[in-house]
């Protein structure tokens, strides 16, 4: 009897955690910064999606669109900065203390489309660092889980 209702309670708790977990998100892409070289040099995103670049160098590098529509700002060794696009179009990028480093981001309407060309915005809000933060889905199903593991080892205990 007691098995059953920690499986039953086990059940519920993960399906209550999956619950909160968003269907769709937007994606976010990563380019490299390596060799003093971006890799991909030509990436290709949907509008609402991000970019990272992440800077496996010793020297600092940036992501600075040609026409100014974006900057990451300067990124030291191992660090990363993010942009959002929300716009579809095409954007050549360089570094802009390194000029012979270029690279492109192709991003494409949500249809898959080409669209319109528009420019980005330019809020280049970076991460702390690449998995720093948990998304609350999981967060929700780890309290699940933990909260589902507590109940059982009480109910488990013989009683007195």
């Amino acid at each position: 009897m007691r098995r059953s209702v920690l499986v039953m309670f086990g059940a519920a708790a993960l399906a209550g955690g999956l619950w909160l977990v968003p269907v769709a998100s937007a994606a976010d892409s990563d380019v490299s910064i390596a060799g003093f070289a971006f890799s991909p040099e030509t990436i290709t995103v949907t509008v609402g999606d991000s970019v990272t670049w992440t800077n496996q160098d010793g020297a600092t590098h940036t992501a600075t669109a040609d026409g100014g529509s974006f900057n990451t700002g300067n990124i030291g060794g191992g660090a990363l900065k993010s942009v959002t696009f929300e716009a579809a179009g095409t954007f050549a990028y360089h570094c802009s203390i390194h000029a012979a480093m270029t690279g492109t981001v192709v991003v494409e309407a949500a249809s898959g489309g080409g669209g319109t060309p528009t420019t980005p915005p330019t809020d280049t809000v970076a991460p702390a660092a690449r998995g720093a933060r948990a998304p609350a889905g999981f967060l929700a199903v780890l309290f699940a889980v933990l909260s589902s593991l507590i109940v059982a080892r009480r109910l488990s205990r013989p009683r007195s």
